[in-house]
C-alpha cells in the first residue's frame, strides 16, 4: 500500500513538473537574457521574445538591445516580462505571436518592418495635429507616444542652423522610448540620448543642427525613422555607445552618423535596412581606430564613401546602389 501511495505521488510531482516546464519564461529554443529594463546581449539580427509564462511576442531585432515592451507588438501578460533570442532572424514579417497571445498594429505605431526584417519604410506617421514647444520634453522612463503629432519648437530653443548651443526638442534617458512623432521645421538640435534610450517610428521635417546625439554611455536603438535636409551630420555620437539603427530613410545630408571629432573611445554602430542618398561626404565617419561601423541590406544613391576617418573595422554587406 505504501509503495503505490509513493507512485502515485511521485506521478503527481511529475504531472506538475511537465506543467510547469511547459510554461517557461522564454520559448524553446530561446536563450532567456534580460528582463525589462536590463540589456538583452547578442550579436547579429535575431528573433527575439517577449512574455513570460509560455505567452509570447516575437521581434526581428539587431542586438544589444534594451528589453521593453516598446519593440514588440502589443501584449497582455502582465509584469515582469522577459526577453529571449533565438536564431538568426527570417526575412518574413518581424512580429508574430505564440497561440495564447495576439498582436495589432495600426497608421499611428511604427511597423513590424521597423524592428528588422522586412523591407524600407522609414517612418510612417502621418500628422495628426501640430504641438508649440518652447523647453525640451524630457522622458526619464517608460514611453513617450507622440501620437503622429509634429512638434514645432520655438526659435528660443533655436533656429535649426548650426549654433552648437541649441536645445534639443526631445530629451530620452535610462532606456526610456520616444515614439510616434514628427519634428516640425525648426529641427533645433533634434534629440538628445543619455544613458540608453529607444527611439522609433520618428520623422525629421528638416533636420537642425544634428537629428540626434548620444550624449552619454549606453545602448540606443533606433528604428522605423526618417530624416531630410541637414547640412552636416545626421547622427553625432560623443559617448562610447552601441547604436543599432534599421528601417531608416536618410536624404540630404553631408555624412550619415559621425563620432565625435579627434575622440578615440570606441562606437558600434550596426544599421541594418537603410536608404542613404545624397551625402556630401559619406556614409560613417570616424577618428577612432578603436571603433566598429556596419551597414547592410540597405540601398544607397550618391552617398560618397561608406567609411571615412580611422576604424577598427568599417564594412557593408548586402547593400545595393540605385
Amino acid at each position: 500500500m505504501t509503495t503505490f501511495r509513493n507512485l502515485l505521488i511521485g506521478s503527481a510531482l511529475l504531472a506538475a513538473s511537465a506543467a510547469s516546464n511547459a510554461a517557461t519564461d522564454y520559448p524553446s529554443g530561446y536563450t532567456k537574457c534580460a528582463k525589462d529594463g536590463e540589456t538583452c546581449s547578442f550579436s547579429g539580427t535575431r528573433s527575439v521574445a517577449y512574455g513570460k509564462s509560455g505567452s509570447f511576442v516575437y521581434a526581428n531585432l539587431t542586438g544589444p538591445i534594451t528589453c521593453s515592451a516598446s519593440l514588440f507588438p502589443s501584449t497582455s501578460v502582465g509584469s515582469p516580462r522577459y526577453c529571449s533570442y533565438g536564431g538568426t532572424a527570417s526575412s518574413s514579417s518581424s512580429s508574430s505571436s505564440s497561440s495564447s497571445s495576439t498582436s495589432s498594429s495600426s497608421s499611428s505605431s511604427s511597423s513590424s518592418s521597423s524592428s528588422g526584417g522586412g523591407g524600407i519604410t522609414g517612418a510612417t506617421c502621418s500628422s495628426s495635429g501640430s504641438v508649440s514647444i518652447s523647453s525640451t520634453i524630457k522622458i526619464t522612463s517608460g514611453t513617450y507616444d507622440g501620437g503622429c503629432k509634429t512638434y514645432n519648437p520655438s526659435s528660443a530653443m533655436g533656429t535649426g542652423d548650426q549654433d552648437e548651443g541649441q536645445d534639443p526638442a526631445f530629451r530620452v534617458e535610462n532606456g526610456a522610448t520616444l515614439k510616434n512623432a514628427i519634428l516640425g521645421n525648426n529641427g533645433v538640435d533634434g534629440v538628445h540620448f543619455y544613458n540608453g534610450g529607444n527611439l522609433q517610428n520618428f520623422r525629421w521635417t528638416n533636420v537642425g543642427e544634428d537629428a540626434f546625439t548620444v550624449k552619454s554611455s549606453g545602448t540606443v536603438n533606433i528604428s522605423g525613422i526618417s530624416g531630410y535636409n541637414g547640412e552636416d551630420k545626421f547622427g553625432q555620437i560623443n559617448a562610447a555607445s552601441t547604436v543599432n539603427i534599421s528601417n531608416c530613410v536618410v536624404d540630404n545630408m553631408a555624412k550619415f552618423i559621425r563620432q565625435n571629432g579627434g575622440t578615440t573611445f570606441k562606437i558600434t554602430v550596426n544599421a541594418d535596412r537603410c536608404q542613404i542618398s545624397n551625402m556630401k561626404e559619406g556614409v560613417f565617419r570616424s577618428d577612432s581606430s578603436s571603433s566598429v561601423a556596419k551597414l547592410t541590406n540597405s540601398r544607397l544613391h550618391s552617398s560618397g564613401s561608406l567609411c571615412i576617418g580611422s576604424w577598427s573595422s568599417c564594412s557593408g554587406s548586402g547593400n545595393t546602389n540605385y
